[in-house]
């Protein structure tokens, strides 16, 4: 559960089956907009969709006036629903900021026909499935996912919290602890923290200006306005069938998901209530024309030119706002960001747009990432932006990019790969509230027309006099702490001797606007007919072997290719290690604008670091494949690393290692194991100082021996045929160089776990929450163990989150998970905590897992096997789309598993797997300590 406003996406993942299955419920940014209170569309076929999409989609009204999307797809084995209801953390009461989030969290603690507090969600992950909330600025979204055949009853748990929630009063003080756990959790990013600078720098009226997440301090009794019951009028004043909007998805007939929405959600009440709305400016004129300084917690160096934009999202159709952050980012020759990035001042330049981010109006922003040379250079920056602009204004609007565009978009949406079921629900009931329901899905493939007029009204917008400069470094100059977040920051206007000079500046620049993409074709290609269900070998010479598989499910113009460069090379010192990160960087650095163009034409680029090998990845429209991996591997081959560029890599690289040291604990725990069970390892501290010896000498000379001393592995998937492949080898073996080395396949080495072996590992941390990790690692290198560990964690995650989050509420972050290193798997739980001492903590640890197998037993075994059908149900199901294919053959491409069966193993493991087995397990592994056990603790500052 958590609290996202309108620049941080919303993600929410959960790890259901790892190593195999990674089920994500990512939501799009979310968006400050009224509900839409038209007469809704219905029927059948309203929702506008690719013709990729083999998805069937209603649109119904029930009849207390809540809108409900129903989706239908027969090739999925899961079932779920997203409702959003159009309140969020704008709608707080000035008196009690977090209000709204507070109520999120109370919701799902029982109903009256189902009081048990997180009854809803162990019922969901014993079936495979797994639940999720979060309040955004104006609208709170509850969502779950589970098998299928046990839609019906899940769907009657949860529209009841919808209808008849009880509010426990005894976790009242509880669930204050766990948003306060939360609050803390986030109080160190800088994500969150310049989300809340965007509030407190805004119109002092502006509901952003007032927290949002909430915490001890501010959810409190105050004056005439109980916290609880306060909580309960909200819910009572905006939780109305006309303010909600629902999205049910399965592989049910859209009449059998039509009757579950019927038969649930219409008794839900509907009180006719008004759509809260955000008619406050959030950019006023009094808040514009400034700088906006901030230190972050993390290293970064980021200049943000941040325009104030009137919301014009009515204007969808036409994409003024796209069309220009097309112009802005590009890395065309002669273009702003291309001119910053030679001379060394920027290593990244992108355009994004929250039109209306603050209700009536938003922004439009140029962020730019700096160089350390960069940093004293930002005035001409400045100005370089300007002076774009500028040309933008004189020569810019143009109907051929307009007609580039609209092909583009065009042939993107022909061919759209259907997303996750649940993201799609979470995107689109969260949409509906602005989005007309008809645009669902083409809403952002949409170009009606080319409006000069649009586009030109929003250029007059981007106006030195209409801005606030964002300076977000580590010497940045600040005074003033911010309000329930760490860090400080500092607010100064504008001087006319400023605007003077930039004005200057910009007027003695000549900068260029893109040419034409020749990496886009808009003519359909020919897709070849799918013959290869698993890779096979096409060739295999010495020092090089190359595999091909089509997809069965996705036949397109899309095609994947990897080619990697497999060596040791990386693991044989620290400095190796460094270097290997470092020229990957610095690869990314000199081929830019190559994938700034290919990805424009919806061709993927990667350079990539797989197990540790250099890889090449292309992805996308496939027909100029052969042309891009010629002109990306000559590059590679023919890279010299030149001192500018190496600078910044090294910048980059020892930011990225420093900004570790700051990451929430959390992350750091998994950092932490994952070094400890890599054969061989070095800590950060040692890498650092390898990093010092490290010269532009020495790194040529590696990207040399990278060159001379590998095996080439090539995978391929998708639109080629085995010529194709053989032409991607003979590219291949032309350009490598004349002492290449052919080596044998090496595969990396991994710590092998031993009975009785213990690892503890105790550190500090920059952040103020402790974090605890305890692992029990199997020395049996069987599949059966993860198969059985696999459905232990689906049992095991949600007690045991109940127990120490919901019931002592010692910690947010509480789970449990799986691992897999080598062909031996083990068994995590892990907690991060606001709270709770580290000892206090262990112990509490212990005491669950020693009382746990009365909970393990108690399972009925109808239970059990019902979790275990879903859970192979689930691995089974097809893949929803191109980009979920070709992953489930990459684990065993880089296992070295040429028979790519391990799916079809775990299965059978599943499949043979029973409950007595799944105790047998726990009590070896772990209450006998048949294993080997890993402990990693992190006290927090104080």
């Amino acid at each position: 559960m958590s609290v996202f406003n309108n620049l941080q996406s919303a993600a929410i993942y959960k790890t259901v089956l790892l190593s195999f299955i990674s089920i994500i419920a990512a939501c799009t940014p979310t968006d400050v907009q009224p509900p839409n209170n038209n007469a809704p569309l219905s029927g059948d076929n309203v929702i506008r969709k690719s013709p990729n999409d083999t998805r069937e989609y209603r649109v119904l009204s029930l009849p207390n006036a809540l809108q409900v999307v129903l989706v239908s797809d027969s090739t999925i084995e899961v079932s779920g629903a997203s409702l959003s209801v159009g309140v969020g953390s704008y709608q707080n009461p000035e008196e009690i900021p977090g209000l709204a989030h507070y109520l999120e969290h109370m919701l799902f603690l029982g109903t009256e026909k189902y009081p048990e507090p997180n009854s809803f969600q162990t019922f969901v992950q014993q079936n495979a499935g797994f639940s999720n909330a979060y309040t955004a600025s104006t609208h709170t979204n509850y969502f779950f996912q589970i098998g299928e055949g046990a839609f019906d009853e899940a769907l009657d748990r949860y529209s009841d919290y919808f209808k008849a929630p009880t509010f426990d009063r005894q976790y009242s003080d509880k669930e204050r602890h766990a948003v306060n756990s939360e609050w803390s959790m986030g109080r160190e990013q800088d994500g969150r923290i310049i989300n809340r600078l965007r509030g407190i720098t805004a119109d002092p009226k502006h509901p952003a200006y007032r927290m949002s997440v909430g915490n001890l301090e501010t959810l409190v009794d105050q004056p005439d306005m109980p916290l609880y019951e306060t909580m309960l009028n909200f819910y009572q004043r905006y939780y109305s069938a006309n303010n909600m909007k629902l999205v049910l998805f399965g592989k049910q007939p859209l009449d059998e998901l039509q009757a579950l929405a019927e038969k649930h959600f219409s008794t839900i009440e509907n009180n006719n209530i008004e759509a809260p709305q955000v008619k406050q400016k959030g950019l006023t004129k009094s808040v514009l024309g400034q700088h906006i300084f901030y230190q972050p917690q993390k290293p970064t160096r980021q200049l943000v030119i941040e325009f104030s934009l009137n919301d014009n999202t009515d204007q969808w159709p036409f994409k003024p706002n796209r069309y220009l952050a097309n112009l802005i980012s590009s890395e065309e020759p002669g273009t702003a960001a291309e001119i910053l990035r030679k001379k060394g001042w920027v290593d990244d330049f992108t355009a994004s747009i929250s039109p209306d981010y603050y209700g009536s109006d938003g922004m439009f922003m140029v962020n730019v990432g700096l160089t350390e040379s960069g940093l004293s250079h930002q005035d001409d920056i400045i100005a370089t932006v300007f002076a774009y602009l500028n040309e933008i204004s004189r020569n810019g609007v143009d109907e051929s990019y307009f007609r580039e565009y609209k092909a583009m978009v065009e042939k993107q949406f022909a061919d759209l790969q259907m997303p996750n079921p649940l993201n799609q629900a979470i995107g689109f009931s969260s949409s509906m509230f602005e989005t007309p329901v008809e645009h669902l899905i083409d809403l952002h493939y949409v170009y009606e027309k080319f409006d000069p007029e649009a586009i030109n009204q929003v250029l007059q917008q981007l106006r030195p006099q209409n801005a606030r400069i964002w300076h977000i470094h580590p010497q940045a100059e600040v005074d003033t702490d911010i309000p329930f977040y760490a860090g400080q920051y500092k607010t100064k206007k504008f001087t006319k001797e400023e605007l003077d000079k930039w004005q200057k500046k910009a007027s003695a620049m000549k900068l260029e606007l893109p040419e034409e993409n020749d990496l886009f074709s808009s003519v359909n290609a020919t897709v070849v007919e799918p013959t290869i269900e698993k890779p096979v070998l096409v060739t295999e010479d010495k020092g090089i072997e190359a595999w091909l598989a089509h997809s069965m499910h996705h036949q397109s113009e899309h095609g994947y290719l990897q080619v990697m460069f497999n060596t040791d090379l990386p693991q044989l010192s620290a400095e190796n290690r460094v270097m290997s990160d470092l020229i990957n960087r610095i690869f990314s650095l000199q081929t830019t604008a190559l994938r700034d163009k290919a990805g424009r034409a919806g061709i993927g680029i990667g350079i990539e670091r797989p197990r540790d090998n250099h890889a090449l990845t292309l992805s996308g429209y496939s027909e100029k494949h052969p042309l891009l991996y010629e002109r990306l591997l000559k590059r590679w081959v023919e890279m010299e690393v030149e001192p500018q560029d190496f600078t910044i890599a090294m910048e980059g690289y020892r930011d990225w290692l420093d900004g570790r040291a700051k990451a929430d604990p959390n992350r750091q725990l998994f950092t932490e194991l994952d070094r400890l069970m890599s054969t061989p390892s070095w800590t950060d501290a040692e890498l650092r100082e390898a990093s010092e010896a490290i010269t532009l000498d020495k790194i040529n000379q590696y990207q040399k021996e990278l060159l001379s001393k590998n095996r080439i592995r090539l995978f391929a998937f998708g639109n080629y045929n085995e010529a194709m492949v053989n032409e991607f080898v003979a590219i291949t073996e032309s350009q490598l160089p004349d002492a290449w080395q052919k080596r044998d396949r090496y595969l990396g080495r991994y710590h092998t776990p031993e009975v009785g072996q213990e690892q503890n590992l105790s550190s500090t941390t920059l952040h103020s929450d402790n974090a605890l990790l305890r692992a029990y690692y199997s020395p049996v290198d069987e599949l059966n163990t993860g198969a059985q560990l696999l459905l232990l964690n689906s049992v095991f995650h949600q007690a045991f989150y109940n127990k120490l989050r919901t019931e002592d509420q010692v910690g947010y972050i509480v789970g449990s998970s799986i691992d897999r290193i080598g062909d031996y798997w083990g068994f995590i739980l892990y907690a991060q905590t606001t709270n709770t001492e580290l000892a206090d903590l262990t112990q509490r640890f212990t005491e669950f897992v020693n009382a746990y197998p009365e909970q393990l037993a108690a399972i009925e075994p109808s239970v059990f096997e019902t979790l275990r059908d879903s859970v192979i149900a689930q691995i089974n199901q097809p893949p929803g789309n191109f980009f979920d294919d070709y992953p489930r053959f990459l684990n065993d491409f880089y296992r070295g598993n040429n028979q790519f069966d391990s799916r079809e193993k775990l299965t059978a493991a599943i499949a043979a797997t029973d409950k007595s087995q799944v105790q047998a397990l726990y009590q070896s592994l772990i209450l006998s300590a048949e294993a080997e056990t890993v402990t990693i603790s992190l006290s927090g500052k104080e």
